[in-house]
């Protein structure tokens, strides 16, 4: 009954995963189709055994050149096999490994293409385990196992059936015997590979975050002096997660010596019962012998194969429900495919009506905000910590959807993206040189456009006199080569090579000295009139300039002004702008 319902569970498993990718379930029924061709040639090459030595060992009419050729039939069909495997294996892995690659491309289509709002809370250390530890076990304990399995169930049967027209007494015997040893294992191992796979998929995500930890932090962690508490941290989620695939390897790697000696036993069983049959005809007895023999010497590693399968697909099997699980929340199979950008003219003005917005119901992060913001406008944000000052700034870069209210762009209901250049407080880099850092994915790269660019950010004297390839240089080797403000400044570049209606600056000066801020001060009044630019300051001197300041409060704004208005008017900007002179002095 174990074994029933494990074959019903894994079916189960196997609809429900291949309704989310239908065009591969038609590739994955033609391969197990093939698994046919193998049982076949296994079963003649078997069935011609009994001929072979039955006419060997004939004592009249023996016809050697007949006796001979089977002999040379049994060699051929068995090579013939074992060839067919090998390419067998071939395209089963081709499969796998386009099928892997295809479902890669989707998720990181999916994360590309979704709304940043429905993946930011997906952690760092979920996608990894994503990407590695649940795929893996998806395409290569399941999906090649199962075709691992199909090959091995359809040649079992095979040569049951061969020893059933023979034997039919042995035959009763051998599939008692298989399905009491298959069901035994099974009734063991597969309610401790379960609780084993998700101890697995548990301590494959610790894992992961112990990992993250540490490299991501690794500056703080050394200034901190923390090294052996990130140390201890990783080490622990390590040595978990590998006791965990140790268990698991073990459980899988057993039924190979628990089904060899129960296969000699049968064996001796079958001689036995064939030898009761056949005493008479010594030929026959021979030939039965060595046909019994080559049947069970097959289905030995057969029926090894079959309990591996099973097991690794048992220990598969939570792992792939979570894939499933997560495949089929976030909608991954009806994701759009990813198309060039098509931005929306801003002519003259962008206006926010009634917005509110929460990350999660019944908590608001802003109310009621109402804001026009015109072409080429430099408007600032100010207010202190929690206020809602970057979720206001991420509305309007588009990155999450207003709860309510809506947002138009010159009395138009915006339906589409904005031109935005983005400069964040931390910089990443990506693989290649300067231009292509400026240039950020673009498809054709105009030199001239990057130097421009980089002249704009105040960065392209340096670059020119500090590297003899000058743009073509990659200094970023290991995430070195440039200060902190120099990736800023390169950030500044990178925003402006798109040539964007809107600058948003979220806190990128916080992090610069103040020569460099004042550089980047004069780069947003050059820039003043000719792009819009929002800018969240941490440093008030950054926005001392801007046409209006956006004051907000609990979630809400409470003044709009210029810098001089503002002070007069807001007690609390006031209080924010002497904390700021502070901490401005202090960094003199």
């Amino acid at each position: 009954m174990i074994l029933i319902y494990n074959i019903f569970m894994i079916i189960k498993y196997f609809k429900r995963f291949f309704y989310f990718f239908k065009d591969y379930r038609k590739a994955f029924i033609k391969y197990s189709v093939l698994s046919v061709i193998v049982a076949i040639l296994e079963l003649f090459g078997i069935a011609l055994t009994y001929p072979f030595i039955f006419k060997l060992l004939s004592k009249s009419n023996v016809n050697y050149i007949v006796t001979y050729s089977i002999g040379i039939a049994v060699v051929v069909l068995f090579l013939l096999k074992n060839l067919f495997m090998i390419f067998f294996t071939y395209v089963q892995g081709k499969f796998t490994n386009r099928f892997e690659i295809a479902i890669k491309k989707r998720l990181m289509n999916f994360f590309l293409n979704s709304e940043y709002q429905k993946t930011y809370k997906i952690s760092l250390a979920e996608k990894n385990k994503i990407f590695g530890l649940l795929l893996s076990n998806v395409m290569n304990n399941f999906i090649l196992r199962m075709l691992n399995l199909n090959i091995n169930i359809l040649i079992f049967f095979f040569i049951i059936v061969l020893i059933a027209v023979k034997f039919p007494l042995a035959t009763m015997a051998t599939i008692i015997c298989a399905v009491l040893l298959l069901g035994l294992q099974n009734g063991i191992y597969k309610p401790l590979l379960t609780k084993l796979s998700k101890q697995v998929s548990k301590s494959g995500l610790l894992n992961n975050q112990g990992f993250n930890e540490a490299i991501l932090n690794i500056k703080s962690i050394k200034i901190s002096g923390n090294e052996k508490y990130f140390y201890n941290n990783f080490s622990k989620y390590l040595i978990q997660h590998y006791e965990n695939l140790r268990k698991m390897n073990f459980l899988t790697a057993i039924p190979p010596f628990i089904v060899e000696p129960f296969a000699i036993l049968l064996l001796f069983v079958l001689l036995f019962v064939i030898s009761c049959q056949n005493y008479a005809t010594p030929e026959k007895l021979v030939a039965s012998f060595a046909l019994v023999a080559t049947a069970i010497f097959r289905l030995t590693p057969t029926i090894a194969r079959i309990q591996v399968n099973l097991n690794g697909i048992n220990s598969a099997i939570p792992m792939v429900s979570e894939f499933i699980d997560f495949y089929e929340k976030y909608n991954i199979r009806n994701i759009e495919e990813l198309n060039s950008t098509k931005y929306i003219k801003f002519n003259d003005y962008m206006q926010l009506k009634n917005i509110n917005f929460g990350y999660e119901q019944d908590k608001e992060v802003l109310k009621n905000i109402n804001l026009t913001i015109r072409k080429g406008e430099f408007i600032g944000i100010a207010g202190l910590s929690g206020v809602g000052k970057t979720t206001l700034v991420d509305i309007i870069a588009g990155l999450y959807k207003p709860s309510s209210g809506e947002i138009l762009i010159d009395d138009k209901v915006i339906n589409g993206r904005l031109k935005i250049g983005y400069i964040p407080q931390e910089f990443c880099l990506i693989s290649g040189n300067i231009r292509e850092n400026v240039a950020f994915g673009s498809d054709e790269i105009d030199d001239e456009r990057v130097i421009e660019a980089l002249k704009k950010a105040q960065l392209y004297d340096f670059v020119k006199n500090n590297y003899k390839n000058g743009i073509y240089e990659n200094p970023f080797t290991d995430s070195i080569g440039l200060s902190l403000g120099q990736k800023q400044r390169m950030a500044i570049a990178r925003a402006l090579y798109i040539n964007p209606d809107i600058l948003i600056f979220d806190e990128a000066t916080s992090s610069l000295d103040l020569k460099t801020e004042d550089e980047i001060c004069r780069v947003l009044t050059e820039l003043k009139g000719q792009k819009t630019i929002i800018v969240i300051a941490h440093r008030l001197s950054t926005i001392k300039s801007a046409d209006r300041i956006v004051f907000m409060e609990n979630g809400t704004i409470s003044n709009a002004l210029p810098f001089e208005q503002l002070i007069t008017i807001s007690s609390q900007f006031n209080e924010l702008v002497k904390i700021s002179s502070v901490a401005h002095n202090k960094e003199d």
